[in-house]
């Protein structure tokens, strides 16, 4: 009798631990899928190219910037240049500049960068109700873009430390997006920013070079 009821509690227990493994493993597959779908379900906000761009913006430390576009002839070398004047074909490539400043030289990598930014935008999450804890009354960031003559716009509010993401609205959504704040930092760019330095190192030292060599000539006649 006593061998039975041992044998009995033995069951039982073997039993229980069976459960306890099943539930256990049940708990690890639901979170595992729940992840996996979570990664397979990002939310892309926007469908368009970059080549379907017509012009985008944004404000930034109370400074807005608005970027448009124009075709510019590639400067090539002299030959190459004949024989395209010859062929009445001259090679064309896309140019950005800020529209109530178009001399301003800007980095044209800079702003490619911003344009993938643009096609590439995916929220991690939705959120249906807003909080005036995501600080989007008081937006650190604003962008706006036009692509297929539509225009859309989202105002960045604060940044999640915690998590690594920033609070976006769309205008004339409801909702309330997080994504990755390192897909909006590119647009966190001044002006000054943006300027395009690749020549102006070498006019400042041409500049230097030739004054300098005035005031070697000034010099010389001195001591003569």
């Amino acid at each position: 009798m006593k061998a039975k009821k041992t044998l009995l509690v033995g069951l039982v227990a073997a039993l229980l631990l069976l459960c306890i493994g099943v539930f256990v493993a049940q708990k690890i597959n639901n979170a595992y899928n729940q992840e996996t779908q979570e990664e397979e379900t990002a939310i892309l906000l926007t469908d368009f190219s970059t080549s379907e761009i017509e012009s985008f913006g944004y404000t930034y430390q109370g400074q807005s910037l608005t970027f448009e576009k124009r075709e510019e002839v590639v400067q090539s070398d002299a030959e190459e240049s004949e024989d395209a004047s010859a062929s009445g074909e001259e090679e064309t490539e896309t140019v950005w500049y800020i529209a109530d400043d178009p001399e301003y030289k800007i980095n044209q990598s800079t702003v490619s960068s911003m344009l993938t930014a643009f096609v590439t935008m995916q929220a991690e999450r939705e959120l249906t109700q807003v909080s005036t804890e995501y600080g989007l009354s008081d937006p650190t960031l604003s962008i706006w873009v036009t692509a297929n003559g539509e225009t859309t716009r989202w105002t960045c509010g604060t940044t999640n430390d915690m998590t690594g993401t920033i609070y976006l609205q769309q205008e004339g959504q409801e909702g309330v997006y997080l994504v990755d704040s390192s897909r909006v930092a590119i647009f966190q760019k001044t002006k000054m920013d943006l300027m395009d330095t690749t020549d102006s190192t070498a006019d400042i030292t041409e500049d230097d070079t030739q004054q300098d060599a005035v005031q070697q000539d000034d010099s010389t006649s001195v001591e003569e």
